[in-house]
């Protein structure tokens, strides 16, 4: 018989382990979260603490349970950028709540809308969207690093398909850093990327 504890306290996972008999650890964000401390931190350190498995299970009901249990809740407004002298911007709102997500994507001649919500059946977080030309692009989020990371799949003029990594790093609550990653033909993502574009909060415009 395996012994597992379900805990984020990493003390009582310390003091569980030195005795020998620990083989695992579960545990889920919203535990982590209750001790005020960064999640990838915390399961870091507890790999690095127990030698058998260790599982990290996303917990959650709904799509904004699943963002704030990821801590990903600031990338959730508008953001702009400059490319060139072109203004590029982005957003993302609530549409339908604690389910759905529009976003917003404008850029040069590119200009994309999209849904993201939950996929029931599967549990994946998955993006549906149309430019301009009406083309369909759909996607499906997940971590990457420390980033909220979509892989995005479209069509190009002559019907074939094309997918890259968008990354969103956060460097402070009004900016953030949009990365783009290549992804091969097995949908393995690159290690590093190939583009970055810092891109500013927009503030809010006060109602009269």
């Amino acid at each position: 018989m395996k012994f597992f504890i379900d805990t984020a306290d990493v003390s009582e996972i310390k003091d569980l382990s030195s005795s020998g008999f620990l083989d695992g650890v579960t545990t889920n964000p919203s535990l982590i979260k209750k001790s005020g401390r960064n999640i990838n931190e915390v399961i870091a350190e507890i790999c690095d603490i127990v030698p058998g498995p260790v599982s990290a299970e996303v917990a959650a009901i709904n799509y904004e349970d699943m963002i704030a249990e990821a801590q990903a809740e600031w990338l959730i407004q508008s953001w702009e950028g400059d490319v060139d002298g072109s203004k590029v911007s982005l957003s993302f709102k609530w549409v339908i709540e604690d389910h759905v997500i529009a976003s917003h994507f404008k850029g040069n001649n590119s200009e994309s809308y999209s849904l993201i919500a939950v996929n029931p059946e599967s549990g994946e977080v998955e993006q549906t969207g149309y430019n301009k030309d009406g083309k369909k692009n759909t996607g499906s989020w997940g971590p990457k690093d420390e980033m909220p990371f979509l892989k995005l799949t479209s069509k190009d003029g002559e019907g074939n398909s094309q997918t890259m990594g968008v990354g969103f790093r956060l460097i402070d609550k009004n900016n953030i850093e949009l990365q783009i990653f290549n992804v091969d033909a097995s949908g393995s993502v690159a290690d590093f990327s190939e583009y970055s574009l810092e891109m500013k909060r927009v503030k809010s415009k006060r109602k009269i």
